[in-house]
């Protein structure tokens, strides 16, 4: 029970950290906005609804990326006390709930990217999986 705990938490781990440097690096190309923007819920709306479509598809390879991993190490960290696709089912959960909070707390994305986010996790962390196999 505990290795399987330990490859979720490593899992997730490497797919937060992945996220925030695809997100990092996607902030040269997106200026993050300042204080006075993020004070203001309309104001916030705004700069994310015009924010360029080619920020949003660069966060959305880094979800990619960090869901294929998830999928990946959890596999290879829990094959020998699980060989099911459980675990990468709840890493692909978590990361899914995750992305519901994200957009609660940033309003304003487009809806092209939630829908294609929201539909990004699980299914590629299971993908993950696969490979890992």
């Amino acid at each position: 029970m505990g290795r399987k705990i330990l490859a979720v938490v490593v899992a997730l781990i490497v797919a937060t950290a992945i996220m925030i440097i695809v997100e990092m690096l996607n902030s040269l190309q997106l200026k993050p906005p300042g204080n006075d923007v993020l004070n203001d819920p309309a104001k916030l709306r705004e700069y994310m609804a015009n924010g360029p479509a080619m920020a949003y598809v660069v966060v959305l390879i880094g979800y990619v990326l960090a869901s294929f991993a998830g999928g990946f190490i959890v596999t290879k960290m829990s094959r020998q006390v699980s060989s099911g696709t459980t675990l990468p089912l709840v890493v692909g959960g978590i990361l899914t709930v995750a992305g519901i909070l994200n957009y609660a707390m940033l309003p304003g994305q487009p809806i092209w990217f939630l829908v294609l986010s929201l539909l990004t996790f699980v299914p590629v962390t299971l993908i993950g999986h696969r490979f890992a196999r």
